[in-house]
């Protein structure tokens, strides 16, 4: 996953949630209405009783409570799974547009006048230095951007540049701009890595066999992992091994 991609695939995400908080409940009110005159089921919801308590006074007066049980699920129920989401879309992938924002320069040159272009380039040398060393001349990178060639689309990811670049043999020609895309194609989009449900370890090491020995277990754990090997060793030169390795000299 390309990160201008991403980025772009998040912002559209939330206006979606945006727009579904407007639009979605009366929605699901006339999709909730099908179902129910499938099931011959009367769409309707339970009205209860508000209670009534005293309060001491005080200077804030607090929310009235809502009587109408659609509305109280729309504001209390509906309203809040969807803020919710909307919340953490933020929370979660804020550092995402950063770095994004980091890297801007690559994705929208082709919108930017020429001073612009040039403090962009600038803060991007800096992001991409390390003590006196950078990756990258941001000056030079700036030159570069200017004297591109006419490229297929006005505006192109940066993996799709970055093809361009390599398709036509101009990478020496663009050096700091082949290195930054590079970068900028490489960076991770998430830190998440995918969880392994079911554990070699635990279909190995049983109840049964729990005083194995280490050697014994690192084997039977080697041909787990790797069955199609396991499938082409001879099972007949094995027994012949371990026959030649533990056989007694026979007393005459």
């Amino acid at each position: 996953m390309q990160l201008d991609v991403a980025v772009s695939l998040i912002q559209k995400s939330k206006d979606h949630l945006i727009s579904y908080r407007t639009t979605g409940f009366n929605d699901a009110q006339v999709s909730a209405k099908e179902i129910c005159e499938e099931m011959n089921t009367e769409p309707a919801l339970k009205e209860k009783r508000l209670r009534s308590t005293k309060r001491q006074f005080a200077y804030e007066a607090p929310d009235e409570p809502i009587a109408n049980a659609m509305e109280r699920l729309e504001v209390s129920f509906f309203n809040a799974v969807v803020d919710c989401g909307i919340q953490s879309l933020e929370d979660r992938f804020e550092s995402l547009g950063q770095v994004r924002d980091n890297f801007g320069v690559l994705f929208n040159f082709s919108e930017l006048d020429v001073q612009t272009l040039r403090d962009q380039c600038k803060v991007l040398e800096v992001r991409l230095t390390c003590g006196e060393e950078s990756d990258i001349d941001g000056s030079a990178l700036a030159t570069e951007i200017e004297s591109l060639p006419d490229l297929p689309q006005a505006k192109m990811t940066a993996f799709e540049l970055l093809t361009y670049l390599s398709q036509n043999d101009i990478c020496e020609l663009f050096p700091n701009l082949w290195i930054a895309l590079r970068i900028a194609c490489t960076l991770p989009v998430t830190v998440a890595s995918a969880e392994r449900s079911f554990s070699k370890l635990k279909l190995i090491k049983t109840y049964m066999r729990s005083t194995m020995a280490q050697e014994r277990l690192s084997g039977l754990a080697l041909i787990s992992v790797n069955p199609k090997v396991a499938r082409d060793i001879s099972y007949n030169d094995v027994i012949n091994d371990f026959a030649s390795r533990k056989a007694r000299k026979q007393r005459f």
